[in-house]
């Protein structure tokens, strides 16, 4: 082969955004580019002169010997340096071309899906089939006129009923946060907000023996989603009163502060008083559909996508969160936002008790 027709091959497989290998029929390697040597996991100055130099893995050297001797094109996926790879490989006249794409992250996001699949039909699964079987519960009471038993059995009907809905809410949020395009921010007063989304948290807070308490500016305007916001501070409060204690505290606070740079940001923080989360639970509470206590998130009528909500919607936003937790003592959320618009009113704080 010529160096200008060497030349020219080397520029064509430099030029692929994909990882590419081009081999001679003897084996030898005519070019690589850095995609492949990242994917293939070589060495910078590793020796990159014949076909064993780079297709290190036992299948791949396999695929290209079999196009080699029959001519017919073949794609596999391998499992090569922690990597899901998608090698194709073929003819390009007489010479053999090989393009890899790393598939890993992609992989993940359909087993993600596939999993989400699993766990939704089953989460679906159990109230649906509560409801079915208090409706034929109560059918049989009607007809026998067992009066007493209808008022048990269609408040069980309804906190059935409730879950269902709860769930199918919190789907649906995940569901607009995950797959929506961009939405341009309003100006709003997001204290107002805080102490709003708080207040309708009351009688379920008092049902369960938790006391709110909100400590937040009188004015703090803010560049953002009112829906992301509201499911930000719902999903955070609503889980500090379920897994709280009778007599335990939620204490809500927000404040405007500035970071490391200087530019202004909104600190939202979420604390109660409950059964705390182990560390070995920590790193999983923002998984789809994960509890840290199954049995006490099924009682209440926890769903297991409120703290996954929670942080597709502040991610959205460009924040951050992170939370802080100690067994039989209590848990702390706190979430970061950025570009908060400097409070044209008072900034006295204020505080909401219930």
């Amino acid at each position: 082969m010529s160096s200008k027709h060497s030349s020219r091959r080397r520029e064509l497989v430099e030029s692929i955004a994909q990882g590419a290998v081009l081999l001679a029929q003897e084996g030898q390697i005519l070019a690589i580019n850095d995609a492949a040597r990242e994917l293939l996991a070589i060495p910078t100055r590793a020796r990159t002169r014949s076909a064993s130099d780079v297709l290190t893995h036992p299948e791949l050297a396999d695929a290209v010997d079999d196009v080699r001797d029959t001519g017919e094109p073949t794609t596999l996926e391998i499992d090569h340096a922690e990597a899901l790879l998608r090698v194709n490989v073929s003819m390009l006249r007489d010479e053999v071309l090989v393009l890899i794409v790393d598939r890993t992250e992609e992989s993940r996001v359909e087993q993600l899906r596939r999993d989400f699949v699993v766990n939704a039909s089953h989460e679906l699964k159990t109230p649906v089939t509560g409801i079915q079987t208090l409706a034929e519960a109560l059918s049989v009471v009607v007809a026998q006129e067992e009066h007493e038993r209808v008022a048990a059995l269609v408040a069980q009907l309804g906190d059935e009923a409730a879950r269902l809905a709860a769930l199918v809410h919190d789907l649906l949020d995940l569901r607009r946060l995950e797959e929506r395009g961009p939405q341009e921010r309003a100006r709003l007063d997001l204290a107002e907000l805080v102490r709003r989304v708080v207040a309708a948290q009351v009688d379920r807070a008092e049902a369960l023996g938790v006391e709110l308490s909100v400590q937040a500016p009188v004015e703090l305007l803010f560049a953002g989603v009112t829906g992301d916001l509201e499911v930000i501070v719902r999903n955070l409060v609503r889980n500090a009163i379920t897994y709280n204690r009778v007599g335990g505290t939620v204490d809500i606070t927000l404040r405007q502060l500035q970071d490391g740079s200087g530019e202004p940001q909104v600190e939202l923080v979420v604390t109660d008083t409950g059964m705390g989360i182990a560390p070995s639970d920590l790193p999983r509470i923002f998984e789809r559909f994960y509890r840290v206590d199954p049995a006490r998130s099924r009682d209440t009528g926890g769903t297991g996508l409120g703290l996954s909500i929670v942080r597709h919607a502040v991610e959205y936003v460009g924040g951050s969160i992170e939370v802080t937790s100690h067994l039989g003592e209590g848990t702390s959320f706190t979430v970061l936002l950025p570009e908060a618009l400097a409070p044209e009113g008072p900034t006295d704080a204020s505080e909401l008790r219930r």
